[in-house]
């Protein structure tokens, strides 16, 4: 690389005498950070500042946040805010893979992976695939670098290799040749500068093209305004005639409106007179029938007294008796006033019949007269607005072809567009440079002080997300200058102890014992790590609750009566113990611990990955987590009364694969879905992501 002047990194390191470790290029030894204090650590209180969704960072110097954290973190006072996954296609992910990916893209701050080389280059990837902003990629291996790389291409990923002095151009993968700093960053910045300048020069040469038509253009404006505005009207017009018969039903104050209302009142007058006449004759009516229902009967009576022979034959009646011949008289003019006053009553009804006829017949005619003459007008304006928009459509057409004659294919709209993006595309390349076209850049971290793609960064804002690779080659005191870099961490390698130095039985530390050296990765690890499955030496520990260094230190252990191999850790709260831990021998399945925890303890432990997806039939309604779900390796854990739980994976690695309700115990959708609500998990602090090693796909 002796051809290429050296840039200076996106944030230089400050000069600092004295002892340096770098990271791990050894040819630039003296030009590290040393840290200004290193402080001892403290045990971690994680969830204390749960609520808190800032970065931890409080310094003036934005640029302080690697000092920020480590202080923070090894002082206890760390802001365990809640990590949200980013979505990840489930697609040749494992679990565990998946979950650590989207947690870490998700989180804020700063997130390690322990994983062995293969699988945390796989991470690695999918973290940056996933990721909206800016990531910087660095790893101390060259070859991983290009190996990083040559799979983000694959993923359709825009990146950029960035090399150290020492790295050739030409690299062992001819893809990742291409998308060197050499091979894209002069090369397509000028051709990028050519070309934006070729479509500034057409888009002119456009407009003036269409300048030569440009009263043409004018009158075309004007014409399609007007025809918005027919078109509208139109609409308006066609709206109204549908609805003109209903208008016409509730107008008030309209002539045709007061014309139906007095039509209204001359049939109430009428119908008031009817009725009176009708409520006397109706009256009169009943007042001579009841008449001469009585002179009916006393005709009778008087037919039937005995003597009535005697007093046919005699020539005068006796005082005081009346006459039959003069009753059946009077019986006979009752009768005939009864059956006149009938016919009076009936023609009465009759008059009232027909002025309710009339009274309907006249309000139909009225609005069929003026709905008649209403479609009549409106129809007549329709057409007349539609001869309107023919020919302003036609006169539009007509203009159309005069410009297209003189710039044929194009509007002047778009010509204007179109000259507008060029020259901010021509700004845009004079201010970029290659990183423009790059969403993610790889290196190694002696690539910092040679790219030239960091010399071009340097007034840029920051990377978004730094990944660090071989996280267990990393000293602290090199830490905080690559912190500078990004707004968010990752950590991904070997960041667990060969064995875990946690004690395993109450006590302190033999007398004459040192203490191992614990490398800064691990120490980080141990201090984000909130995880509730993990490994303790031949040990698979569900933590309930979360406890600090002291708090374990003096944890009280106890293994079951009825099952020894089963160890509960208990601590104190206010003065009663509670189970914090529970200890189960190495080689336990993930659903027969969970099984018990679940059948001794009442804990639910759902373990989901990915976005959920519901499936009903009669047999079973089943929630599934497809990214947990590829796992073929699965058990079912009984819950509660037709609940059940599908496990994949072993140890610290398993997942929740699904959860299935029967119906036949009385589950429903709104039943499993208020259930399951109840039992998901909220979204974790936890900043430690562990992936067990994967034999079955090879390195490279």
């Amino acid at each position: 690389m002796t051809d290429r002047e050296p840039h200076a990194p996106l944030a230089p390191p400050t000069r600092s005498p004295g002892h340096t470790v770098p990271y791990p290029d050894h040819s630039h030894e003296g030009n590290g950070l040393l840290m200004t204090a290193t402080l001892a650590p403290r045990p971690t209180t994680p969830g204390t500042t749960a609520a808190r969704e800032e970065y931890p960072v409080t310094a003036s110097d934005p640029g302080d946040r690697g000092h920020q954290w480590l202080a923070r973190l090894f002082a206890g006072d760390f802001p365990f805010s809640v990590v949200h996954p980013v979505p990840l296609p489930a697609d040749n992910h494992t679990a565990a893979e998946h979950s650590a990916a989207t947690r870490a893209a998700g989180c804020r701050d700063l997130f390690v992976i322990h994983a062995d080389p293969a699988t945390g280059e796989r991470v690695i990837v999918d973290i940056a695939h996933v990721s909206t902003d800016r990531v910087l990629v660095l790893s101390p291996d060259a070859d991983a670098a290009d190996r990083i790389t040559e799979r983000l291409l694959k993923c359709g990923v825009s990146v950029l290799r960035a090399l150290a002095d020492d790295e050739n151009p030409v690299r062992p993968s001819p893809a990742v040749s291409k998308v060197t700093s050499v091979a894209l960053g002069c090369a397509r910045t000028e051709q990028a500068r050519r070309e934006a300048a070729t479509e500034v020069a057409a888009a002119e040469n456009r407009l003036a093209a269409f300048a030569s038509v440009s009263k043409a253009l004018a009158r075309l404006a004007e014409v399609n305004e007007s025809l918005a505005c027919l078109d509208a009207d139109l609409a308006e017009r066609t709206t109204r005639r549908g609805r003109i018969e209903a208008d016409s039903r509730t107008e008030t104050d309209t002539p045709f409106a007061l014309a139906l209302a007095k039509l209204q009142i001359d049939h109430d007058d009428t119908a008031t007179r009817i009725a009176t006449e009708l409520l006397t004759a109706t009256g009169r009516h009943a007042e001579k029938d009841t008449a001469r229902a009585q002179a009916s009967h006393a005709h009778a009576e008087a037919v039937r007294k005995p003597g009535f022979l005697s007093r046919l034959f005699s020539a005068k009646p006796k005082p005081g008796t009346v006459d039959p011949a003069d009753l059946e008289k009077q019986v006979h003019a009752l009768e005939a006033e009864v059956v006149a006053l009938a016919g009076q009553v009936r023609e009465l009804q009759a008059k009232s019949a027909a002025n309710n006829a009339s009274l309907a017949t006249g309000s139909a005619e009225l609005i069929a007269t003026e709905v008649a003459a209403r479609r009549a007008a409106s129809d007549a304006a329709i057409t007349a607005t539609e001869d309107e928009l023919t020919r302003a459509r036609a006169e539009a057409a007509a203009l159309n072809r005069v410009i297209c004659v003189a710039v044929p294919g194009e509007d002047h709209a778009a010509a204007v567009r179109k000259l507008t993006a060029a020259r901010e595309k021509v700004a845009e390349v004079a201010r970029t440079g290659p990183e423009a076209v790059v969403r993610v850049v790889v290196g190694t971290p002696g690539s910092l002080n040679a790219d030239p793609v960091f010399g071009l960064l340097a007034d840029s804002p920051l990377f978004g997300v730094l990944v660090l690779d071989r996280a267990e080659e990393l000293p602290e005191t090199q830490f905080a200058p690559l912190a500078r870099l990004a707004k968010r961490c990752v950590l991904v390698g070997h960041t667990l102890p060969p064995e875990d130095p946690r004690p395993q039985f109450n006590g302190a530390r033999p007398r004459g014992a040192r203490p191992t050296d614990v490398p800064f990765a691990v120490r980080v690890a141990k201090l984000l790590d909130c995880e509730t499955w993990t490994v303790e030496g031949d040990r698979l520990v569900c933590r309930l609750t979360h406890l600090t260094s002291e708090q374990h230190r003096v944890m009280t252990r106890e293994p079951l009566a009825d099952r020894p191999e089963i160890e509960l850790r208990f601590t104190a709260s206010d003065g009663d113990p509670i189970v914090a831990e529970i200890a189960f021998p190495g080689h336990t399945p993930a659903h027969v611990a969970k099984s018990f925890l679940f059948h001794e303890l009442g804990e639910v432990l759902l373990r989901p990955c990915g976005e959920p997806a519901w499936t009903h039939s009669d047999d079973a309604i089943t929630v599934t987590w497809p990214a947990a779900d590829a796992n073929s390796d699965a058990a079912w854990v009984d819950l509660e009364a037709g609940v059940r739980e599908k496990v994949t994976g072993s140890g610290p690695f398993a997942f929740t694969a699904a959860v299935s309700f029967d119906p036949a115990t009385g589950w429903n959708a709104e039943k499993a879905a208020a259930w399951l609500e109840a039992h998901l998990p909220a979204p974790s602090p936890s900043r430690f992501a562990m992936l067990p090693r994967d034999t079955t796909r090879p390195l490279g």
